[in-house]
């Protein structure tokens, strides 16, 4: 009698340990779900490239996810890349482009390449510039402007041209991130 107890008490404890290991591997799986739906919902968003105006670092169709939280603790640098959108209430679509100009700065397109206080900027794409737009003349940013283009520089709408213009830092939407499509 006293070996059949044991064995009975044995695969009872076995059962009980795996039924706890299931459990624990459902808790693990439902906050790992949970911490990533909070991660996607607050800090971040996707976005899928419209046009080639990006071309060639950003390409038609890819999705990104956008850091929205990066720009609430410091500012726009430089060259990054940036999902924002437009003043006009009755324009609700949303632009990738790149920061090439900061707030503060003279901002002038010349001779097929861009100035920066005078200075001649990096280059994302082999073609010169064929439009200058609005800034073929110098253009001064304000305080909460950033010149932004696309790296297809001549099939681009973006700061050069009137219906987008400079943007405001609020119309910031996040940095481009990861991409998650296509593999």
């Amino acid at each position: 009698m006293r070996k059949g107890y044991t064995v009975t008490y044995q695969m009872r404890r076995q059962q009980r340990q795996r039924r706890d290991r299931i459990l624990q591997y459902i808790l693990k799986f439902t906050v790992v779900i949970a911490a990533a739906f909070l991660i996607v919902r607050f800090l971040c968003c996707s976005y899928t490239i419209q046009g080639d105006s990006m071309s060639p670092a950003l390409k038609a169709d890819e999705k990104h996810l956008v850091n929205r939280f990066i720009y609430k603790v410091k500012k726009p640098d430089r060259y990054d890349m940036i999902v924002f959108k437009l003043d006009d209430q009755n324009n609700e679509n949303l632009y990738a482009k790149r920061v090439i100009g900061l707030p503060g700065e003279k901002i002038q397109i010349k001779n097929g390449s861009i100035y920066v206080n005078g200075k001649k900027t990096k280059s994302f794409s082999d073609q010169k510039i064929l439009s200058p737009g609005l800034a073929s003349d110098e253009l001064v940013l304000k305080s909460d402007q950033y010149f932004v283009v696309g790296d297809n520089y001549n099939n681009s709408e973006d700061s050069r041209s009137a219906s987008i213009g400079n943007v405001k830092k609020e119309n910031i939407i996040g940095k481009v991130g990861l991409k998650y499509w296509p593999w």
